[in-house]
């Protein structure tokens, strides 16, 4: 069921309730109505919202699948990853598709192979690259990339960069922030010479790379640490939906 044709959201509860739940719920049902248009998920919304109240409990992450006509749920006690991770070069080159960056399926297959790689190097993680040779996104994450104090580049999202929740909601903090951020392409010579990457997705929130391939990119002071004071490790700090 992981890793089949579906299109699934997963979100994480605090101590007051769910974390960007609008976001969550707006994206996971326009990516089953483009998938199941049929079943006319997009009706939906406030049972869905009523069904995830009625199972609120702090620090819990929860997903939702929605398969055809179905619905699964998950619910369970969140465990918080490492916020630092070293991260290597996917091999495979990411390709265009017709899925919309607003449907984020389950189709996990290469990313999978690339990480049982890259683990094998002691990284945690890949960056995926397109045929001109930009980024596109991690494994299961949106990329961030800082260039100096002020200046945060991020791929537009596409059918090979997912609109992740916490990266519009990221992006939305940044620019209330006053911070540059740029949604452009970000070659890999970009990437090399940058001061701080981060990855962010709703579940491991926004993790630092503390190495990148060959590069060592420790800093006992970093853009990274404001941010997630100010924000939040996954949103938490930001705002409620």
């Amino acid at each position: 069921m992981n890793r089949g044709i579906q299109t699934f959201t997963s979100m994480l509860s605090d101590d007051t309730g769910f974390i960007f739940l609008e976001s969550h719920l707006d994206r996971l049902l326009k990516g089953a109505h483009f998938l199941f248009p049929q079943h006319k998920w997009l009706e939906k919304k406030q049972a869905f919202e009523d069904f995830l109240k009625s199972e609120w409990t702090p620090k819990h992450y929860y997903r939702l699948s929605i398969i055809d006509d179905t619905v699964f749920f998950t619910k369970k006690a969140h465990a918080p990853k490492e916020p630092y991770v070293s991260l290597g070069n996917a091999k495979s080159i990411k390709s265009p598709s017709i899925i919309p960056a607003y449907v984020k399926n389950a189709n996990y297959l290469m990313a999978d192979l690339e990480i049982h790689e890259a683990r094998k190097r002691k990284c945690d993680d890949v960056v995926f690259f397109d045929r001109e040779q930009n980024v596109t996104e991690a494994s299961t994450a949106n990329i961030f990339v800082v260039l100096n104090e002020s200046t945060i580049l991020t791929p537009k999202t596409s059918s090979m960069v997912l609109e992740g929740v916490t990266r519009g909601k990221l992006i939305e903090y940044l620019k209330s922030a006053k911070y540059n951020l740029i949604e452009s392409d970000i070659s890999k010579s970009e990437l090399e010479s940058c001061s701080e990457i981060w990855l962010t997705n709703a579940i491991s929130g926004i993790r630092l790379v503390e190495k990148y391939e060959k590069f060592n990119m420790f800093k006992e002071r970093t853009i990274y640490q404001t941010v997630c004071s100010e924000f939040g490790r996954f949103g938490e700090k930001f705002n409620h939906e």
